[in-house]
């Protein structure tokens, strides 16, 4: 029991003392004794006890201390051996308390599990993050082209393709844009399908939309073609309508020749908007190129052509006739001629004049009918002047046979009207068994029925 007060008394102090935790006390129990002392030899009495600083007040333990016998209370004064004293530093290789310390630390796993944010909630609630939404698909729209209606239609139209595209779920190239990229790519206008796939491109659309309108039979006439990016289509609608329908008949075309937003292939498209690397070509043995005939292309202003294209007309001539014989006469004619083509330059008329004639004492006048035919002579295919070579054959009442050979010059001024002269015009007068002959000049105005 002493061993232990003793033991009680050496831990108490070097615990207060740190001064003393060097001096311990060698004898029997382990402890090594003061500098000064018999190593092995037993003292001849016991010391008494050192007692403890007046100052220093042990806690009281709640428990009995560790060593002490069963249902021994400890001596007065002595220290419990449950833990250090406060403010002391535990010893080495004592575990630490369960629990975190006020103030400590939190551990590694315990700072990433509060540095990890916390997954949104979804409307399943099941905590997994929603998938992001698809932006919509891109279309332009270039206005409508109108042949031959108002212009005013063609904005009609043009509008009521947008309209229906917003509607399908496409997302809408505004009006100015769409003309920066046809600026851009210097689009013909109206575009082709393939011109729209490319203006289409340059927009960074997915879908190109181009309409024309025409009137026919009283009835308005739609074709709608669209281009898309992915490389399906080109796609076409026409329909017809009248002015009551119209957006209606535009609505249902276009719902007809746009596809819906899901059907577009975006993989493809990607495809396409890349560039082809070049494939290498092998090396071919050096050949002589050999000249190929060309034809030789002429490009000319085509002139506006007076040809006659009509089959029928009529003429207005007036003849002077002047006698070569040695009685000189003179002899003259105004009529009509109704003429009809037969053929590119060859006509055939019926010719009907007035005739004032030389008679024997005074000037007479008589009818002449004649039947006559024409072969037109072109001077130049760049010229539209012909030469006229006439035969007629006619009779004079009362007298006999008029034979009448001409030759001329025509020139049309218009589709519809044609001046001429006949300027070499060798007549035969058959009168009382004589032949009697003339040189004549004639003018002419002809109309084409």
């Amino acid at each position: 029991m002493r061993r232990h007060l003793r033991s009680a008394l050496l831990l108490t102090l070097a615990l207060g003392v740190p001064g003393l935790a060097s001096a311990q006390v060698e004898g029997a129990d382990g402890i090594d004794a003061p500098p000064g002392s018999t190593a092995g030899q037993e003292a001849p009495a016991e010391p008494e006890a050192p007692a403890p600083p007046a100052e220093t007040e042990p806690e009281q333990p709640e428990a009995p201390a560790a060593g002490s016998e069963e249902g021994t209370a400890p001596a007065e004064g002595a220290t419990p051996a449950t833990g250090p004293a406060e403010g002391t530093a535990p010893a080495e290789g004592t575990p630490p308390a369960s629990g975190p310390t006020e103030g400590a630390a939190p551990a590694e796993g315990a700072a990433a599990e509060a540095d990890e944010p916390a997954l949104p909630p979804t409307a399943d609630g099941t905590g997994e993050a929603a998938a992001p939404e698809t932006a919509p698909l891109r279309v332009i729209v270039v206005d409508a082209a109108p042949h031959g209606v108002a212009p005013v239609v063609g904005q009609h139209v043009t509008e009521r393709i947008r309209l229906t595209a917003r509607a399908m779920g496409y997302e809408l190239v505004d009006p100015m844009n769409t003309v920066s990229a046809a600026q851009r790519m210097q689009m013909p206008y109206p575009p082709t399908p393939a011109d729209l796939w490319r203006v289409t491109y340059v927009s960074r659309s997915q879908r190109g939309v181009f309409a024309k309108v025409w009137a026919h039979e009283g009835r308005y006439v739609f074709e709608i073609s669209v281009a898309s990016l992915d490389g399906a289509g080109p796609f076409f609608a026409r329909g017809t309508s009248g002015a009551e329908d119209l957006h209606e008949v535009v609505e249902r075309l276009t719902r007809e020749a746009l596809p819906v937003p899901g059907t577009f292939d975006a993989e493809a498209a990607a495809r396409y908007a890349q560039p082809q690397p070049a494939q290498p070509q092998p090396a071919a043995a050096p050949a002589f190129p050999q000249a190929q005939p060309r034809d030789r292309i002429r490009v000319s202003q085509r002139r506006v052509s007076r040809r006659p294209t009509r089959r029928w007309d009529v003429s207005l001539q007036t003849e002077a006739a002047f006698g070569t014989s040695s009685e000189f006469f003179y002899n003259h004619l105004i009529g009509l001629r109704l003429g009809f083509r037969i053929t590119k330059g060859l006509h055939l008329g019926l010719y009907g004049a007035y005739a004032n004639l030389r008679g024997r004492g005074q000037r007479e006048s008589n009818l002449l009918p004649m039947l006559q035919l024409t072969n037109r002579i072109r001077v130049s295919r760049r010229s539209d002047l012909t030469v006229p070579i006439r035969a007629a054959v006619g009779y004079l009442p009362f007298n006999g046979p008029v034979i009448r050979l001409s030759a001329g010059l025509n020139y049309p001024i218009s589709d519809r009207w044609e001046i001429g002269a006949d300027i070499l015009v060798p007549t035969f007068w058959f009168v009382d068994d004589e032949v009697q002959i003339s040189l004549n000049v004639g003018l002419e105005l002809t109309y084409r029925l």
